[in-house]
Parts: structure tokens; C-alpha cells; sequence
């Protein structure tokens, strides 16, 4: 899980050596501070030669690439 210079937490899985899957993730919090339940939004398979065109911000975009660049040989 990743989350974004303005405190939004996202799900990002490896797909393959080019892609990523990323959701946004919402949180649900009751008026006594508990936790209620998380909703994501459909899953996005992003390209990463294609993330900039994605509605994601520059901090996200750099923490995606560090991430993905952890799994080289992954198949």
C-alpha cells in the first residue's frame, strides 16, 4: 500500500515487467473514530511508460516507480 502526498492510501500489485494494478482506496470513519469499512475503486492497469497521463500525483507516480523497480526478474 502506498499513499500520496495528500494522505490517500492506494493498492498497487506488479502485473508484469511493464504494468501495475492500482486502486484508491477510501476509508470510512463513524463519528466515534472507529474504523468503519474501505471501499476501492476499480482496479487500473497502468502502464509505466503511460503514468503520467493517470489522474495520480507526481509523489504517487516516483513512489509506483520505486516500487515496481523492486521486482526486475519478477514473471
Amino acid at each position: 500500500m502506498l499513499t500520496d502526498e495528500m494522505g490517500v492510501d492506494h493498492r498497487v500489485k506488479y502485473l508484469d515487467k511493464s504494468r501495475v494494478i492500482v486502486e484508491t482506496l477510501t476509508r470510512y470513519v463513524s463519528e466515534y473514530g472507529a474504523e468503519d469499512y474501505v471501499t476501492s475503486t476499480t482496479p487500473a492497469r497502468i502502464r509505466l511508460k503511460d503514468l503520467s497521463r493517470w489522474p495520480l500525483t507526481k509523489g504517487l507516480q516516483r513512489q509506483i516507480l520505486v516500487w515496481h523497480a523492486q521486482f526486475p526478474d519478477a514473471k
